[in-house]
């Protein structure tokens, strides 16, 4: 399927011979918001028994577990939901996340459905600017046409708020490489199903490449940062927040290999481990439980976890690679 990245994102006209009458526009009605339970920071609260056909209710529960949350609406913020503004530092610079909210000066409100496509897509603004890929289109271009449409009909139906953020900063290097990146590490969807495998085994290979691209963490990467498919999920690092990402293909000894899928389940719902250890607090694992890995339908949870028992084990330890230093390991508050 498909590779991924590093960094950082008609009108047909109809020829008319002879017009007797203005044509009467009807106004068309704003859309209206499927039932929907939020918090009080108006984050969709989507604790679903299965994932909704409704383009709105299934675009909230994207929302949540694609990770959009966590950059768009970030915890502890005293920002509006879909402000943007979280900052992402990486050895590459520091990149802040937009508003997407339908604000048509700070958000994305002057965008057209067909705009939203090709920032998922393909990576690129409206106005063709490639994003830096901390916004992960490189995983989102796998997503399908109807998950891409669930996802604007759900932020369509969100209020518009005001709120720009801070330029991006990347590192003076990084600003002529985007391109040669982009040719590396880019491969567009969508993602297409593995005919031999089962509706469970495709829906668990969909959600970890190209919803919560659990493979940009959890896979090294190249000094370019190119993802090394050798070493496909067997851990990875954010050196820019002194965070490790474990091995998580079923090698025995340094993976996941002991666990059970109902292990798996209970890791995603809780951040706890088979043994009783918890994520580190402050690591973007727990954030991500509790935001948005956690609100996976079970049947999505046990698709993710029969997808993962069934990779190729990598015997490959993270934590010997020296990526971070050895006190940020220590640290219990993290």
């Amino acid at each position: 399927m498909s590779r991924s990245t590093l960094l950082p994102v008609v009108a047909v006209l109809l020829p008319c011979t002879v017009a007797l009458a203005e044509p009467v526009v009807e106004p068309v009605p704003p859309a209206v918001p499927a039932p929907l339970t939020v918090d009080d920071r108006g984050l969709p609260m989507v604790a679903f028994d299965e994932v909704p056909a409704d383009p709105v209710l299934r675009g909230a529960y994207l929302y949540r577990v694609a990770g959009c949350v966590g950059c768009h609406s970030p915890p502890g913020s005293d920002r509006p939901h879909l402000s943007g503004g979280r900052d992402n530092p990486t050895v590459f610079g520091t990149f802040y996340a937009p508003n997407i909210s339908p604000d048509p000066e700070d958000g994305i409100g002057a965008w057209t459905e067909e705009d939203f496509h090709r920032a998922l897509r393909d990576g690129r603004a409206p106005d063709g600017r490639a994003y830096w890929p901390t916004f992960p289109y490189m995983a989102y271009t796998g997503m399908t046409d109807e998950d891409i449409h669930a996802l604007w009909s759900y932020l369509r139906t969100q209020p518009a708020v005001k709120g720009t953020v801070p330029p991006q900063e990347p590192g003076a290097k990084v600003k002529t490489f985007l391109f040669a990146w982009r040719w590396m590490a880019l491969s567009k969807g969508p993602w297409e199903p593995e005919p031999d495998r089962s509706p469970e085994w495709n829906r668990g290979e969909y959600l970890v490449q190209a919803v919560s691209y659990c493979d940009q963490c959890h896979t090294p990467r190249t000094g370019t940062g190119v993802l090394v498919r050798k070493r496909y999920l067997a851990g990875g690092a954010n050196p820019g927040k002194d965070e490790l990402h474990p091995n998580i293909t079923p090698d025995v000894e340094t993976g996941i290999g002991d666990w059970s899928a109902d292990d798996i389940v209970r890791y995603l719902s809780t951040g706890t481990d088979p043994d009783g250890v918890p994520t580190r607090p402050h690591w973007v694992m727990r954030e991500k439980i509790d935001d948005s890995f956690g609100w996976y339908t079970d049947a999505d949870k046990r698709a993710i976890a029969a997808y993962l028992q069934s990779v190729r084990p990598v015997r490959f330890d993270p934590e010997a690679q020296g990526w971070i230093p050895p006190e940020a390991l220590e640290r219990t508050d993290r």
